[in-house]
């Protein structure tokens, strides 16, 4: 299978990498805005080290920043970067894909609908397969070194294809070239909704701003998500699960994610704090917090997933306020205007619609 990786950083490394020692050719195309993302590669003679739970050698076919070379003949796309890379990216491929193509957006956070839209306008959205998903199939970083170090592997993520209606085509197709088991969920609005990254991310920034402007470095998961931080996560999960009941999607918990997603047992890990404190793949490889505010778990998560959460909300009448708090918080905090610049429903070409008339389109019944 000839499958192409957007992007080159840790998910797309650990990805392309495996994909490459399970026997597949693998492509790896990066933005030439961050080619330099690529020359660690393109040195150890086009291959990627991976350690840990995917560990050898990987050697690609091509290492690229030129999208022709990468997308023309390849039978699966897999775009793996933050959010705020997709649009750019997307500028650079859409000339290039090709009728027939699977491509699965990772983690999507409603980019599938943005490239469908866009891919319409060719007229060839129909005959392309596209999906997003709400997570990547690692829990991975990149080390000095520039091998790929993945601590965890998930047993599953939520999929959907864009429309919906086309789900179970775009898992038949890649399922058996998949690292992971892939659940289906109704479109693709609830497979974002899904991606709760946006209740682990965001709160536990803003409450530790101070600790991350001062310099010090701390275990993100194990020691910033602390008993107050993940409450107010709690909270937020509650309301990302109210919103969710009413456009009709039955949403897990935060909690019931991370359980199913690393097999966790329920006896000793009862609540979310108790599930980050302790657990190693949360923490096995060492302070990760990040260095700066702007760092993309408030600048992907906030514009890119939390921001449509709150205009979902609107649309349907449910309060949300410690959601709309933190996206606040965020605004204050980065100087930026994240309702004007993240990815609203007007950013989309969704803009006037109520959420019936949304359902139909990302449903395609």
């Amino acid at each position: 299978m000839k499958i192409a990786v957007l992007g080159a950083g840790n998910g797309a490394h650990a990805i392309a990498g495996d994909m490459a020692l399970r026997g597949h050719e693998v492509r790896i195309w990066e933005n030439p805005s961050f080619a330099v993302n690529l020359n660690h590669i393109i040195r150890n003679n086009k291959s990627i080290k991976l350690k840990g739970q995917v560990h050898g050698s990987a050697k690609l076919s091509v290492v690229s920043t030129d999208p022709k070379e990468v997308i023309c003949g390849a039978d699966i796309i897999y775009c793996v970067m933050p959010s705020f890379g997709q649009e750019s990216a997307f500028e650079f491929v859409l000339p290039f894909i090709e009728e027939g193509q699977k491509i699965v957006i990772m983690p999507g956070n409603f980019g599938s609908i943005s490239l469908y839209m866009k891919l319409k306008k060719r007229g060839i959205a129909d005959k392309v397969l596209i999906g997003e998903s709400d997570t990547i199939p690692y829990a991975t970083r990149l080390q000095v070194d520039k091998s790929s170090l993945v601590f965890g592997i998930k047993e599953s993520m939520w999929i959907s294809a864009m429309p919906g209606n086309r789900t179970s085509d775009l898992i038949r197709e890649i399922k058996d070239v998949f690292p992971i088991g892939l659940n289906p969920l109704p479109d693709v609005i609830s497979v974002a909704l899904a991606n709760t990254n946006m209740i682990l991310h965001c709160p536990t920034m803003i409450m530790n701003t101070g600790r991350i402007e001062s310099g010090q470095r701390f275990r993100f998961y194990n020691d910033g998500m602390t008993g107050s931080v993940c409450r107010v996560m709690e909270m937020m999960d509650a309301e990302r699960l109210a919103v969710g009941k009413a456009w009709g999607y039955d949403l897990i918990s935060e909690y019931e994610d991370a359980i199913s997603n690393y097999n966790l047992d329920r006896t000793k890990h009862s609540n979310l704090h108790e599930i980050f404190a302790d657990h190693p793949v949360y923490g096995n490889h060492g302070a990760d917090s990040p260095t700066s505010m702007t760092f993309r778990y408030l600048s992907e998560d906030v514009p890119f997933l939390l921001l449509p959460l709150s205009e979902m909300a609107m649309l349907a009448n449910i309060p949300v306020p410690t959601v709309d708090s933190v996206i606040q918080l965020a605004q204050v905090i980065n100087d930026t205007d994240y309702r004007k610049n993240g990815r609203g429903f007007d950013v989309l070409g969704l803009k006037g619609l109520s959420y019936e008339e949304i359902k139909k389109i990302v449903s395609g019944e």
